[in-house]
């Protein structure tokens, strides 16, 4: 038997100091929807700053808020909700879901500048998603991001139902280990080649996952790049056709929200959300929820998503003990890591120029384009897409 080797203790002020700004610019989710009723309020504390996200009174509208009161600094998690506004539990200020003071009861002389900081938010395919700019620039309009998350018509009209959520707690690792764990093709095979018992580490002997991943940048949303892999199992040395299964995963942003369309032919689609929310430099809070066609068998989409959430624990290890490296050594063969690197820029604040910001908001080839072609697992994303 092979004893596991201890986990080094890598000092975090290390591992931080070699990696870049570890709250880009992108989407978060911070909450299910059906876990916020109407009237709560509640306190987050994440991607540097502290947030209060409250749900109106009167109906279903969601906000999110600098936590603290911008007249005396009051936390407003203490407060209450006062039809579509937030009452400070200080001074019993109000303000709207936009940060104006609607209300001050010993004054009527009024504010007439945006007073609160709000940010903009997407209640969507039940989760709630925040948008941060790490440069601070969309405070003011929080209802014009530079993008946005992408519909999905296959849960709008209910092709697609929810089948479940997991909350996989925090994880110790910076948010742009996942994105760059997809360029890096050359790792599927050594690490997640061995076949494991789904929501286990439990290898099944004599059988192996076969991978043949890509690695690919979206020419229409450059804000997006894609992942697909074909993968199957392996028994004994012959490879076995049914189990054959092609998964597409698109992230949408810098890593805080990915989408996995998982098809197994003959029983359908899994579709599985995966979400990174920064709790600190290092740290990130993970969960999955997902959604398959209506006829598939539960113990089917169990297999399905517990055989992702055995691959995803495989990285947890050298994620939480890594450093950065700024200026990799590379062999040919390695993935498309440079090109995936650059993409990732926009969403760095020391990286966020006038240059940089147009391309979040027009549709351009990234300079990467003609790297990526010429490497090893990379491609690009263009009209015959899956557009998920």
């Amino acid at each position: 038997m092979i004893r596991r080797q201890p986990l080094p203790r890598v000092s975090e002020a290390v591992r931080l100091d070699s990696y870049p700004h570890p709250y880009p610019s992108g989407w978060y989710r911070l909450a299910s929807s059906d876990s916020l009723r109407r009237g709560e309020i509640r306190y987050i504390e994440c991607l540097g700053g502290q947030f209060v996200l409250w749900r109106e009174e009167d109906g279903d509208a969601v906000h999110v808020m600098d936590a603290h009161c911008p007249h005396l600094g009051a936390n407003l998690a203490l407060g209450r909700v006062r039809a579509d506004c937030i009452e400070c539990p200080f001074h019993l200020w109000r303000f709207t879901g936009t940060g104006r003071v609607a209300h001050i009861p010993y004054s009527d002389r009024l504010p007439q500048r945006t007073a609160a900081r709000s940010y903009p938010v997407r209640d969507m395919h039940g989760q709630i998603f925040l948008y941060h700019a790490s440069d601070d620039t969309t405070h003011n309009d929080p209802a014009q991001p530079p993008y946005e998350l992408p519909e999905i018509p296959d849960l709008d009209e209910g092709r697609l139902v929810y089948r479940g959520q997991h909350d996989a707690g925090r994880v110790g690792m910076h948010i742009i280990e996942f994105v760059e764990n997809a360029a890096d093709t050359a790792h599927f095979q050594p690490l997640h080649g061995q076949f494991r018992i789904p929501w286990t580490q439990i290898p099944v002997p004599g059988v192996q996952l076969i991978h043949s991943p890509r690695w690919m940048t979206d020419e229409e949303r450059p804000w997006a790049t894609h992942l697909v892999d074909e993968a199957g199992l392996n028994v004994l040395g012959r490879q076995v056709q049914r189990t054959l299964a092609s998964a597409r995963v698109s992230f949408w942003g810098p890593g805080g929200v990915m989408t996995f369309r998982i098809r197994l032919p003959d029983f359908g689609e899994v579709l599985l959300f995966q979400t990174h929310l920064p709790v600190g430099p290092l740290e990130q809070q993970v969960d999955f929820r997902w959604y398959a066609d209506r006829q598939m068998p539960k113990l089917l989409v169990g297999y399905v998503v517990g055989g992702w959430f055995s691959q995803w624990r495989e990285d947890l290890d050298i994620w939480g003990t890594k450093i950065y490296r700024n200026r990799p050594l590379l062999s040919r063969d390695d993935g498309p890591i440079h090109a995936m690197r650059r993409w990732y820029r926009q969403f760095l604040p020391d990286e966020r120029s006038e240059d940089t910001q147009s391309r979040m908001n027009s549709v351009q080839e990234p300079a990467e384009q003609q790297e990526t072609k010429s490497q090893v697992g990379a491609t690009t994303l263009g009209d015959n897409a899956d557009r998920s």
